[in-house]
């Protein structure tokens, strides 16, 4: 089953992406076609999904040079090995750190991140209206990531 898992702390302002996408995905994504994680600030629990067969989609906020609430989709396989080593986090260990163990052990699930630019990581100052206005938009994203995920598990 695929796995949708947000990473990010509401208390941390844009940090909170993940989890304001994940809640908003809750209203519409049907049982059964998707675990739904809020992984919170624990990026290390996405290696264990990461080591199993299924794909995941990670949502969370990335510095990436772009636009605050611009979003980038990216195939784990495709991420470049200077990237996952010099990420950052706010989570103990980076989700490129937790990506970059994965390929260590030799296991890709063919998963994918969506990383959002953050405007403000500040405590307790609420998601940027930049973050808040693009949720449609990254909600809509992961719908698609969902709906590719349920057609591939029924041409088989």
């Amino acid at each position: 089953m695929l796995r949708i898992i947000a990473l990010g702390n509401e208390l941390y302002g844009d940090d909170g992406i993940g989890p304001a996408v994940l809640n908003e995905l809750r209203k519409d994504v049907a049982a059964g076609s998707a675990d739904l994680i809020d992984a919170g600030s624990d990026a290390f629990i996405l290696l264990d999904y990461l080591l199993k067969t299924d794909p995941v989609v990670i949502i969370d906020c990335a510095r990436m040079g772009k636009a605050p609430g611009d979003y980038l989709k990216f195939h784990t396989s495709k991420i470049q090995p200077q990237w996952l080593s010099n990420s950052i986090s706010l989570h103990g260990f980076s989700v490129g750190d937790i990506l970059n163990m994965a390929r260590q052990l030799d296991h890709s699930t063919g998963s994918v991140v969506i990383g959002v630019e953050p405007k403000s990581i500040a405590f307790n100052t609420g998601l940027s209206a930049e973050l808040s206005r693009n949720i449609p938009a990254i909600k809509d994203l992961v719908m698609e990531e969902i709906r590719n995920y349920a057609q591939k598990s029924t041409d088989h």
